[in-house]
């Protein structure tokens, strides 16, 4: 049996979408690369390049940008879940204008393959 979904934002699943994550405060490595799995309007879900070798805690800030028109998107967050040693879930506690959140998702729907 499916569950039925309880998110009131739909995740959208980019294809080829990277991600610069930013630990607060500064653990070693101060910063890490990774691929977005999905990003919705309150959360996003990466898998890190590099597997990290200890848990992450605190404010963690994330710069993604779209790959073919460059929009950029600077979200911070925190840690909601971090499944494996390569994959973190976050959820966003300042995120950016609503303006800028739409125009970016929307972008991202070009992302997704069919």
């Amino acid at each position: 049996m499916v569950s039925a979904e309880r998110r009131q934002s739909p995740r959208i699943k980019p294809s080829g979408l990277k991600a610069t994550i930013y630990l607060e405060p500064s653990h070693d490595p101060a910063s890490m690369e990774g691929e977005v799995l999905d990003i919705s309007y309150t959360g996003i879900k990466i898998r890190l390049n590099t597997p990290i070798t200890n848990n992450i805690d605190g404010k963690i800030k994330i710069q993604i940008f779209l790959p073919d028109s460059g929009i950029p998107l600077s979200i911070t967050g925190i840690l909601k879940h971090q499944n494996s040693q390569s994959e973190i879930g976050m959820h966003y506690v300042q995120g950016p204008k609503v303006y800028e959140m739409d125009r970016f998702m929307f972008e991202c729907t070009k992302l997704v393959k069919s």
